[in-house]
């Protein structure tokens, strides 16, 4: 409250300044006395507001401004306005921000504060509307992809339906007439042979329109069964399962042993569960030979003279000419204690 009374009355002070200034013209007008040069002559003597009203014209002045049909500034566009005045930098100044601590915004003179927490205030309030706004928006929009997946899926749905009524037994036997050769029609002179021939041809028609629907049809209830199927099974729409499952329909149709997608899917479902069970075993070997070369690190480390025999030397540099295992071996040779100790701990173990 203390940082909103101040700025209210930094206004106040400079309303009166103001109305002291034009206040002198109309003085120098009732008086007689010419106006200061450059000062321009007050159009009217009205009296100017005390500073007390400046609040209270303020909604006056607003009004005005909408009846004489000036567009009104929204508050993003004045934050805006005000942000472009302040000139501020696309990328903030790193050390100036690592040297702004408490201290420095309470040194700051009241006035600026109450200006700073408003401007935040305000950009905090627009950020927070367009994130609103974004959700809202993103709502909607997954909204609307599922209803475009719906009205998909009714689609197949329908085609599939059709072909069940193009596949009408009734219907395929009309079509089956289109197919009777000319040599087993009656004479094509006689009511009889010239009913055949109209029966023939309309079932050619009929031919001829159903094979692109029947065709599209039947892909349309492929689809709805393969719809149907990733919507029972869930591991599906992982991409790399669909993909192991593609894999092992076309190795088994490339081998002459075609299998259907629920076998494929099944085998595919086994080899990832058996190779979860051998991840985790061998995770779990892992586990234990660590524990155990935990143990037995320290179980030889509590007891004396388990150290090995053979310096390190030995099998780094070599020795007697020797490198690697044959040095060990003509180390031990040469120093009948170290190969005695070894024996030792052979015989512990």
């Amino acid at each position: 409250m203390s940082d909103e009374s101040s700025t209210l009355q930094d206004v106040a002070v400079v309303n009166e300044e103001s109305v002291q200034e034009e206040a002198a013209p109309q003085e120098a007008a009732q008086t007689g006395e010419p106006a200061a040069e450059g000062e321009a002559q007050p159009e009217s003597t009205e009296t100017e507001p005390e500073s007390g009203e400046v609040e209270e014209s303020t909604p006056e002045v607003e009004e005005s401004a909408v009846a004489s049909g000036e567009p009104e500034v929204s508050q993003s566009d004045k934050i805006r306005k005000l942000l472009r005045k302040l000139d501020v930098p696309e990328k903030p100044n790193e050390k100036l921000l690592e040297s702004i601590d408490e201290d420095s915004i309470d040194r700051l003179p009241q006035n600026i504060r109450g200006l700073f927490k408003h401007l935040v205030a305000a950009q905090r309030q627009q950020l927070d509307a367009q994130t609103e706004q974004m959700k809202q928006r993103i709502a909607d929009l997954d909204a609307r992809e599922e209803q475009i997946a719906a009205k998909a899926r009714d689609l197949i749905r329908n085609r599939a339906h059709l072909n069940r009524v193009l596949t009408d037994p009734k219907l395929q036997k009309l079509i089956e007439g289109s197919e009777v050769p000319d040599d087993q029609l009656a004479d094509p002179y006689s009511e009889e042979g010239i009913q055949q021939r109209i029966q023939r041809g309309v079932a050619q028609a009929m031919k001829a329109f159903q094979a692109p629907i029947t065709e599209a049809a039947q892909r349309a209830q492929q689809m709805s069964a393969y719809q149907d199927f990733v919507e029972s099974h869930p591991l599906m729409k992982q991409k790399a399962f669909k993909s192991e499952v593609r894999q092992i329909m076309e190795e088994r149709k490339a081998q002459g042993a075609q299998i259907s997608l629920e076998d494929a899917y099944n085998l595919a479902d086994r080899n990832r569960m058996l190779k979860g069970q051998q991840a985790a075993q061998q995770k779990e070997r892992a586990a234990r030979s660590a524990s155990a070369r935990k143990v037995q690190r320290s179980t030889q480390s509590s007891q004396p003279g388990t150290g090995d025999p053979v310096p390190n030397w030995v099998m780094e540099k070599g020795y007697d000419g020797a490198r690697g295992s044959l040095a060990r071996i003509k180390y031990l040779r040469d120093n009948p204690d170290a190969l005695a100790k070894l024996r030792e701990q052979q015989r512990r173990r």
